[in-house]
């Protein structure tokens, strides 16, 4: 649960830096600026517009880098977030534009949001939050109403905790970029550190099944 709750962690703190520090931007969020580059194409806000575009494009290609590294290495979900890593570390050190940085932190998040999905049997996005507290809401109705038994075999109970655990971390992790880091850049060093070490230590143990 701690692989689940550290991702969404960082997703939190990296979406809210983009977000207070380049321009009301998501950098992990793309049901946010999908809804705010339409608010804006609809008012002809042209450059508003390409950089919600660009941040949509950029994490979209990190999902395919990090699909198509899964498809060839089925035991390499950490390869995504090692790059996922250096590319925070990019964005912290290297001086660049709003957009340009957007652009590099989207990448990481859309890296960081197909490279592992699987949490001990459970399926969970650490990129986006809304269904994570959909299925909390599901799972506590079934744990308080039980859906009628149509087989012999037992329901598996929903793993309620663990997406409760997501939301909460999620937050924390924006909450502790806005108190603790406002208004500086290079705190993104700090996401950036706990990926490489997450990475490598996906990378011993990725031959027990933990990602897929």
């Amino acid at each position: 649960m701690w692989q689940a709750a550290l991702l969404c962690g960082i997703a939190g703190y990296v979406d809210a830096l983009g977000y207070v520090q380049l321009g009301n931007v998501f950098a992990a969020n793309m049901t946010g600026n999908t809804v705010l580059l339409s608010i804006v194409l609809a008012k002809g806000e042209w450059a508003h517009a390409a950089t919600y575009a660009s941040t949509l494009a950029s994490f979209f290609a990190g999902a395919l880098i990090a699909s198509l590294l899964k498809r060839a290495l089925p035991q390499g979900a950490w390869l995504p977030l090692l790059f996922q890593a250096a590319l925070l570390l990019a964005a912290a050190l290297a001086p660049l534009d709003a957009a340009s940085e957007l652009a590099l932190l989207a990448l990481g998040m859309g890296l960081q949001g197909a490279a592992v999905t699987q949490f001990a049997g459970t399926s969970l996005y650490t990129v986006v939050i809304t269904a994570t507290i959909c299925r909390l809401a599901s799972g506590l109705i079934d744990g308080l109403w039980p859906p009628p038994r149509e087989t012999s075999v037992a329901p598996r109970p929903a793993p309620r905790l663990i997406f409760a655990v997501c939301w909460l971390f999620y937050g924390i992790g924006a909450a502790v970029e806005v108190l603790l880091f406002g208004g500086m850049r290079l705190p993104l060093i700090l996401p950036a550190i706990l990926l490489a070490l997450f990475a490598g230590w996906l990378a011993l143990h990725s031959a027990e099944g933990f990602a897929k």
